[in-house]
C-alpha cells in the first residue's frame, strides 16, 4: 500500500503506543496525553513510562508536540508507518455494499454519466471530497477506425474505443482517394493497431513506416502516411477530465472550517484540477488501494491526504478514483470502500465492452 521507502521496524510496545496515538487522534483532532495512551493502550504501563515511549517516538520523527504542555500528534511519518504496518484490514458491511452497488443502478451508458455516478456515491458512501479522473483520450484503446471520404478535400476519421467512446478527426490533404481505397487503408489500420492505445499505434505506425521505406506497395504506404496524420496528437489528446463531488464535507473537519487560508487554498485545488491530476497519477500505475500521506509537493500550505485505487485492466489501468482529505482521516474505513468502488467502474466498464 505504501509508495515511499520502507522504514524501520517499530518495536511492539512502540507500535502499540503509536496506534493508540494515531486512532485517538482521528477520533478527536486533539493532542493526545501519556495518561490516555496508558489508559487504553492495553500496555499495562505507568503514564510516566508511557510518556519516556512518546519522547523516544517523538525524537525518532513518528510524532510531534505542538507545544510544552500537550500531549502529541502523529507526523507524516507517523501516520505513514501507521498506515504502512498498522492499519487495520476491514472487511466493507453487506449493507454499505448494497449501497454502492444501488447508486449504479440502473448503470448509464455513457462512460462520463458513469464517472459522475462514481464521484457522487463515493462522495456520499465516505464523507469526504472524492475525485474520479477518467481515461485520457490518448489512452483510449481501438476497436475500430474507419476512414470516409468527403465531398470536399478531406477525410473524416472516426476512432471506436474497446469501450466503445468515438472520436472523429478531419485530415486535410492533398490527395483524393476512393471510398474503396480508404476502406483497404482501414481494414490495413484495424489490422496494425487493434486493441493498441492511440499513443501506441502512432508509435507502431512510425516504426512500420520506417520498416516500409524501401518497400513499393503503394498502398501500405499511403495507409501508413494518412494514418499518421489522422493519430497525430491533438488538443484532445491533452485534456483531462476530473469528476469532484462533495467539496463541502472538507469543512467537517476543525482544522479546515477554522482556518480561512486553508479553506482558500483547498478550494483553489478543486477549481485548478491540475495539482489534484498530478497527484491522481502517481496511483495511476500501482496495483491496489494506495495511500498518499501529506505529498508537501504538491500541498505545502496543509497536510492532505489521498485514498485512491486506479480502475480497468489489471495491467492496463484507464484511469483513477479516490478520497482526499486531512491527513487523520480514518483509513481502515475508507480504503475497502475505494477498493469497491474501483471494482464496480472496473466490472461495470468492461460490461460495456462485451
Amino acid at each position: 500500500m505504501a509508495m515511499e521507502l520502507v522504514m524501520e521496524l517499530l518495536g511492539e510496545r512502540d507500535t502499540r503506543v503509536l496506534k493508540t496515538v494515531v486512532a485517538q487522534y482521528i477520533v478527536t483532532g486533539e493532542p493526545v496525553g501519556s495518561r490516555m495512551v496508558a489508559k487504553i493502550s492495553g500496555l499495562n504501563l505507568s503514564s510516566a513510562s508511557i510518556r519516556n515511549l512518546m519522547m523516544d517516538l517523538e525524537e525518532r520523527g513518528y510524532v510531534q508536540q505542538p507545544h510544552t504542555s500537550a500531549g502529541r500528534l502523529p507526523t507524516p511519518k507517523g501516520f505513514r508507518y501507521y498506515v504502512d504496518h498498522i492499519l487495520p484490514v476491514q472487511e466493507l458491511g453487506a449493507s454499505v455494499q448494497q449501497k454502492i452497488q444501488a447508486a449504479f443502478s440502473p448503470s448509464s451508458s455513457e462512460p462520463q454519466d458513469l464517472f459522475r455516478q462514481a464521484s457522487r456515491v463515493l462522495s456520499a458512501v465516505s464523507g469526504h471530497p472524492a475525485l474520479v479522473l477518467a481515461p485520457r483520450p490518448q489512452g483510449m484503446r481501438l476497436k475500430h477506425v474507419q476512414f470516409i471520404g468527403l465531398s470536399s478535400d478531406g477525410i473524416l476519421t472516426i476512432l471506436v474505443s474497446q469501450d466503445d467512446q468515438v472520436q472523429t478527426r478531419f485530415v486535410r490533404g492533398d490527395a483524393r482517394y476512393s471510398q474503396d481505397l480508404l476502406d483497404r487503408f482501414s481494414h490495413y489500420l484495424n489490422e496494425l493497431c487493434q486493441n493498441l492505445t492511440l499513443g501506441e499505434s502512432r508509435q507502431k505506425i512510425l516504426a512500420q513506416m520506417e520498416e516500409e521505406k524501401n518497400l513499393f506497395d503503394q498502398m501500405i504506404s499511403q495507409a501508413l502516411s494518412l494514418s499518421r496524420q489522422a493519430l497525430q496528437s491533438d488538443e484532445r489528446d491533452e485534456e483531462e477530465e476530473l469528476y469532484i463531488e462533495g467539496t463541502s464535507q472538507i469543512l467537517d473537519y476543525r482544522e479546515f472550517a477554522e482556518d480561512v487560508a486553508k479553506m482558500r487554498t483547498m478550494f483553489q485545488a478543486f477549481e485548478e484540477k491540475h495539482r489534484l491530476i498530478t497527484l491522481l497519477d502517481r496511483t495511476l500505475a500501482a496495483q491496489g488501494v494506495q495511500i498518499i500521506i501529506s505529498p508537501s509537493e504538491h500541498f505545502p500550505e496543509m497536510q492532505l491526504s489521498l485514498v485512491a485505487s486506479s480502475y480497468g485492466a489489471l495491467h492496463s489501468p484507464l484511469g483513477c478514483l479516490g478520497i482526499i482529505g486531512p491527513m487523520r482521516m480514518d483509513y481502515a474505513r475508507l480504503v475497502p470502500i475505494v477498493r469497491y468502488t474501483a471494482a464496480m467502474v472496473t466490472n461495470l466498464l468492461n460490461q460495456r465492452q462485451s
